[in-house]
């Protein structure tokens, strides 16, 4: 292992995102300390690229960071049964530090991802030493749909009262639409109570024409520099099909994410001026 005293690398898009997400934990101490033992500095070239095309974006990612920690908080308080909190996708997300003091025997937290789980679970060691017991980063597919179950079962453990919240935050653009309904299909069939928190990217027709380019222009650089064939978009409905009628859904537009941040929709007037959405998604 590294020196303690050296930044981790990290890679310049997961950097970008902890980046323009800088200012909004600046007051919390476990992910100030977090973010300081990280590298950030690749990212910076990507920073100044995007904040060309939109320089106020850090409100989109810290609107989308403080909706989705709520709305775990919301599902957690839904429930007094023991819980598991699985982030697919993880990355470097700093979402296990901000529901640390939540966690407890009866409430883990599971990371999934293909990189940096062994980083990840050393910083938790070092930041929140009386938690880290309760976080388990794995290394995984995700869209290895017979090993991301296996691996969740396992984390679930026996007991059929245990719930599961899955968080898809700045995933499912990456994963094709087929892969999700199996993915989708496999999480319903398995784990009674289910809630899903489901952040995507809505379609050029769902969002103005006035604020379409922002996206466009962002993400087709993001796509290409990624090697990714295409970027994966959602429509309310096309969610709601997805999981079946067995479950509720629950949907925010970012004007909504923004009110609830804020108290105003100083960037995001009507819900056609944003492309993310969030969908919370519970088993009836």
């Amino acid at each position: 292992m590294e020196d303690q005293k050296s930044p981790y690398p990290v890679s310049d898009t997961a950097a970008l995102v902890m980046l323009w997400a800088r200012s909004y934990f600046e007051d919390t101490r476990t992910i100030r300390h977090y973010m300081d033992r990280l590298d950030l500095v690749p990212g910076i070239p990507l920073l100044e690229l995007y904040n060309r095309t939109c320089p106020w974006y850090s409100e989109v990612i810290v609107n989308r960071k403080h909706f989705i920690k709520n709305a775990v908080l919301s599902l957690l308080q839904a429930g007094n049964s023991p819980a598991v909190i699985a982030n697919l996708g993880a990355g470097f997300s700093p979402l296990a530090l901000e529901l640390s003091d939540q966690l407890s025997s009866d409430l883990n937290f599971m990371e999934l991802d293909l990189e940096n789980t062994g980083v990840k679970e050393q910083l938790y060691r070092e930041i929140i030493p009386g938690c880290s017991g309760f976080i388990r980063c794995i290394q995984a597919d995700i869209t290895d749909t017979r090993q991301l179950i296996s691996i969740l079962k396992k984390g679930c453990g026996t007991s059929r009262k245990t719930r599961l919240i899955i968080v898809m935050e700045g995933l499912t653009y990456y994963i094709g639409r087929q892969q999700m309904e199996q993915m989708a299909a496999a999480l319903t069939a398995s784990f009674p109570g289910l809630a899903v928190v489901f952040e995507h990217l809505k379609p050029c027709h769902l969002i103005s024409d006035t604020r379409r380019h922002i996206p466009y222009d962002i993400f087709s650089h993001v796509r290409d520099y990624t090697g990714c064939r295409e970027m994966t978009t959602y429509t309310e409905e096309q969610i709601r099909t997805i999981f079946g009628h067995g479950f509720s859904l629950s949907y925010t537009d970012m004007d909504q994410m923004e009110r609830r941040r804020t108290g105003t929709q100083k960037y995001f007037p009507t819900p056609e001026d944003g492309w993310l959405s969030v969908a919370v998604i519970k088993q009836r």
